[in-house]
This record gives structure tokens, sequence and C-alpha cells, in this order.
């Protein structure tokens, strides 16, 4: 009887998910059954300063963290002897502010639900962006607010917003910069945009937010602030995923309150 204490027990304590705190960073990229002080690890998962990692031994175990200071930290080990000697997570470098606690808790929540985001291979010619922007009166958006740069000619433009089954295709006359070409949007939310020139190459790539006039200054502002945070630490610590994080974190900003963790 007391052997199936104990064991019911453990199995209550197991159940028990992590607590997670402000400080701690993310388990980026998993690859092979890695461990955080025992506890078995997934994509997503938080990962605290100061941790020992271990791995089941395996050929090309890795896995990447990042922490809410900037820090890049890819771990890897290739034998039984690495993998299960273990690696401690270093400490913060500094303590990171309030934004930066805010952003990794958006990332970390939006990576929970389905993203709208650009699976297939992103061709070297091909550019990529997010952008946050505002929806008139009637609906519409003006495309000058996203094709800051693009040059004049003619363009297919294919957008698909998130929900929908198929993206709507559509031709596009691009006379430059102070084009007043707008695009009706159905509502409000996540979007991606993919531009392609007269022949056939794929130009650019946009995932963008869409708000109402009243909205779009504060996410402006958010946004504007996650981006400023994620160029610094690529600086630092380059190979920063910044394009996915600028998309996890405008697809955090698209939920509804009573969505969000």
């Amino acid at each position: 009887m007391l052997n199936v204490k104990i064991l019911a027990t453990v199995a209550l304590l197991i159940a028990i998910p992590v607590p997670i705190h402000a400080e701690d960073g993310i388990a980026w990229e998993v690859h092979g059954n890695w461990y955080a002080n025992q506890i078995a690890l997934r994509k997503g998962d938080a990962i605290a300063p100061g941790a020992v990692l271990t791995a089941a031994a395996s050929t090309g175990a890795s896995m990447l963290i990042l922490l809410p200071d900037g820090q890049r930290l890819l771990f890897d080990c290739h034998n039984a002897p690495s993998c299960t000697q273990g690696f401690r997570v270093p400490s913060l470098i500094a303590k990171p502010d309030e934004d930066a606690m805010d952003l990794f808790a958006a990332v970390r929540g939006a990576m929970r639900r389905p993203m709208l985001i650009m699976t297939t291979p992103l061709p070297a010619t091909t550019m990529e962006t997010e952008s946050v922007i505002a929806i008139q009166e009637d609906g519409r958006i003006r495309l000058k607010q996203i094709f800051t740069t693009l040059p004049p000619g003619q363009y297919r433009m294919s957008l698909q917003g998130e929900g929908d089954a198929q993206p709507s295709v559509q031709s596009l006359a691009w006379s430059g910069p102070h084009d007043e070409t707008t695009l009706p949007l159905p509502h409000p939310g996540m979007y991606r945009l993919q531009l392609y020139g007269s022949l056939g190459g794929e130009r650019m790539r946009i995932v963008l937010l869409a708000e109402s006039a009243s909205l779009f200054p504060a996410r402006q502002k958010a946004f504007t602030e996650a981006r400023a945070d994620l160029r610094e630490w690529n600086e630092t610590f380059p190979g920063w995923p910044v394009h996915q994080w600028l998309q996890l974190f405008l697809q955090s900003m698209s939920q509804p309150e009573s969505a969000k963790p």
C-alpha cells in the first residue's frame, strides 16, 4: 500500500507544470530528447537561467535557447558522455527590462497557437518584412504604408487572411512611393501578402497586422519597441530569428485579451 501511495505522489508531481518566471528564456529549437533539471523539454518551453540541461545519448542532439537579455545559446552533444554530463544555462548578463520580458511572454503565448507564417523556403531575391497598418474608415488600407521601397511596375499580389482557405490574387500597377492605391480588408487581424514581379518571381513577403484606427497607435508603438529590442540583440548575438519573432509578436497582439495566457 505504501508503494502505491509513493507512486501516486510521484505521478502527481510529474503532472504539475513547471512554473514560468518572467526572466525565463525560451527553448527555440529542440532536436533530440532534452531535459532541464530532469524534466523533458519541447520547443517553446520556458528555460530558467542556471538550469542544467541533459540529453538522451544520440547523434546530433542540439538545442537553441534564447534569453531575455539577448543571449543566443546553442547546445549540442554527439556522444553519451557529453549528453549525460549536461550543460548549465548561464546567468543573465543584465536584468532585462519590462519590455523585453513582455516580448518573451507574448512570443511564448503565441507559440501555443497556430501561426500564419510562410513555411516555404525564402528565395534569396525575396524581401521579408512585417508591419502594423491602420484600417481606414472605409475598410481599406493604404499600400504605400507597406510598399515604401517598391519600385514602379506591374505586379501580382496574393493576400490571405488568418483562417482563409485560399488567398485572393489580383494585379497591381504600382507607380511608386506616392501611389494612393488602397486595398479592402474584410476585418482587422493577421494577413500575409506575397508580391510577384511581371516575370513571376516572388519579390516580397509581408506578414502584417491590420488594426482599427483607435488601436493602431498603441499596436504600432509596441511593435516598434519589440523590433528595436530584437535588432539590438541580433547585433550583439548574431543569428536571432528576428522575422519569426516579429510575426509571433504580431500574432500575440491580434489575439482577443480573453484568449491570452
